[in-house]
């Protein structure tokens, strides 16, 4: 049920980031809504960090690489964003971790 509402969240999640990424100029909101998305999911299914930060790291370039500029540039934005992804999942799994919770399967 876990992975579920995490795999439901993440799209959703995802979806909204590349909408935004499309109609805004404002970096800080998306690197705040990244870090804070891939974070909370890795709290909520802390078995599957890599899943997240992969998903939501990469929706940023992949909605301009679909739908905007398809440019070089979104290279060194591509490795930023799924960087910051992957440590915000990573630090979710490693807080729920440390608060005593366990890795849920399935």
């Amino acid at each position: 049920m876990r992975t579920l509402m995490a795999c439901m969240l993440c799209v959703a999640g995802a979806a909204f980031l590349m909408r935004f990424e499309l109609h805004t100029d404002d970096t800080g909101v998306e690197v705040a809504m990244v870090l804070a998305l891939s974070l909370l999911l890795g709290a909520v299914q802390p078995a599957r960090p890599w899943l997240w930060g992969l998903i939501v790291g990469l929706s940023i370039p992949l909605s301009e690489v679909l739908f905007g500029t398809r440019s070089w540039s979104m290279v060194p934005v591509g490795a930023f964003t799924l960087a910051l992804a992957l440590a915000g999942s990573y630090g979710g799994a490693l807080l729920v971790r440390a608060l005593g919770g366990r890795p849920q399967h399935g």
